[in-house]
């Protein structure tokens, strides 16, 4: 009985365990790159929030500034200028100035400034994972905001596709 057992086991991987053997791995190799996916996705969706916001915060204090100073009259100028501009050192994927950008002849993955309608535009890495497939790039713009029962001036960066 030894040597029969002994004998059995030199014989290594019989095809049907190899099979079995290469489909969970198969199996767990496409749910890891699955979710990696996933994670990188919501990797870039929070460093584009978060560079929008740092954005945001920079617009309020350069027209909190040109209040502060007198020159309101230089807000109207911050609506045409290129956001990048108000920060201290763009960010790495800023691909810089573009008329009418357009995604397939710049890459994916970075933020463009539109000199043609002075908008901020990002150029989605995968923009099925965004919107259905639907919205190749998220833009933003300079908008003047006024409320009506105070009249008030105020900027927004806000989103106006994707």
């Amino acid at each position: 009985m030894g040597t029969g057992m002994h004998a059995l086991r030199e014989r290594g991987f019989t095809l049907l365990e190899f099979a079995v053997t290469v489909l969970v791995a198969a199996a767990v190799s496409a749910f890891l790159l699955n979710r990696f996916d996933f994670y990188r996705q919501q990797a870039e969706m929070a460093a584009t929030r978060q560079l929008v916001a740092a954005l945001r915060t920079a617009l309020h204090t350069r027209a909190a500034q040109l209040q502060a100073s007198g020159q309101g009259a230089a807000l109207h100028a911050l609506e045409d200028d290129n956001p990048m501009n108000w920060l201290e050192r763009k960010p790495g994927n800023y691909l810089g100035e573009f008329a009418a950008p357009d995604p397939e002849q710049i890459g994916r993955n970075g933020w463009v400034f539109d000199t043609r309608d002075k908008s901020l535009v990002y150029l989605l890495s995968n923009a099925e994972s965004f919107s259905f497939g639907e919205a190749r790039l998220l833009r933003f713009k300079v908008k003047f905001l006024r409320t009506p029962e105070k009249q008030t001036l105020g900027l927004a960066l806000n989103q106006v596709s994707g």
